[in-house]
């Protein structure tokens, strides 16, 4: 068949060896060739050349490469999208977020939804921002709420809520019991932040102390996800920075205190609804879309109500 050998083909394209090919498809090297000379007879054209190193595609090869996965692409959706039933005759979809969505808008979210829609099975992933996005790319997801999204015509973006970075302590941390904190005092404090890779909003807030004079920064300890950084802030180990909605059931068990300096300005975070445009939404996941943007009102009040309460 045509795609066994388009397949065939992605394959070489991703090893640039004939023979690695052929034991990862588990068909002999000659058969690997057969189906190659195949498929450029099918389309008239030379599609790779042999080199010191293995293969290497021409530029007609690398042209029908981006077109071909694309193509697959479309048929995977197409059959995730025809496949929106399980045996058990119940539809199913997919959401996801990275942490700080994923930790209060997105299970409130679904609690809404499931009361109005109990037969739907929802899987529902959190991770790094880079998780996500592979999700997406790989229609694992349907929809995924984000912060800080990458900027790319592959994915529908809309904006959804509004979050307030914190600085917070552990109640027996000096800073927590001082009076009148000042942006001084944050010289040289260890602190404790989310490894965001130089993309994520806590390293836009030391940017902006830096910004405003504060050069002594110590940033003691970088973690992957926000359990880790109140894990080590319990530990003593620093300041952490997260989102609010991160810290709510600490902060009503005082387990953390919330420290606010003068002169260190308020940086929000923006939280986006994604999904991939390649991936025809399902019923189901077009209903929590809609959910989705009848909550931004309230996600807007509740930010609102935050601020007064502060």
């Amino acid at each position: 068949m045509l795609l066994d050998r388009i397949e065939l083909f992605i394959s070489v394209a991703k090893y640039h060896n004939l023979a690695k090919t052929a034991r990862q498809m588990h068909v002999s090297s000659s058969s690997v060739c057969q189906r190659l000379k195949s498929l450029e007879n099918d389309f008239g054209t030379k599609l790779y050349k042999k080199n010191k190193e293995g293969i290497e595609l021409t530029d007609a090869g690398r042209t029908f490469l981006t077109g071909v996965t694309d193509i697959l692409g479309e048929l995977e959706s197409l059959k995730k999208t025809l496949s929106t039933k399980p045996d058990n005759g119940r539809q199913a979809m997919s959401v996801g977020g990275t942490y700080n969505p994923s930790a209060k808008h997105l299970p409130m979210a679904i609690a809404a939804f499931k009361k109005t829609h109990p037969d739907i099975t929802i899987t529902f992933r959190t991770g790094t921002r880079a998780h996500i996005v592979k999700c997406l790319r790989d229609f694992d997801l349907d929809i995924a709420l984000f912060q800080n999204p990458p900027r790319t015509l592959e994915f529908h973006m809309e904006a959804f809520a509004v979050d307030t970075l914190m600085f917070f302590a552990d109640p027996e941390h000096p800073l927590a019991k001082k009076k009148g904190l000042e942006l001084s005092d944050l010289a040289e404090t260890p602190l404790v932040v989310r490894d965001g890779r130089g993309k994520g909003t806590s390293y836009k807030m030391l940017k902006q102390l830096k910004a405003r004079g504060l050069k002594k920064l110590n940033v003691a300890l970088r973690c992957g996800t926000p359990n880790a950084v109140k894990a080590a802030v319990k530990n003593k180990m620093g300041i952490g920075i997260l989102f609010s909605d991160m810290l709510q059931e600490e902060l009503a068990r005082k387990e953390f205190k919330v420290l606010k300096f003068s002169g260190v300005p308020e940086l929000l975070g923006h939280s986006y609804i994604l999904f991939n445009k390649k991936k025809p939404l399902s019923p189901a996941a077009n209903h929590f879309l809609t959910l989705l943007r009848s909550r931004k009102s309230e996600c807007q009040n509740d930010e609102n109500r935050d601020k007064l309460s502060a």
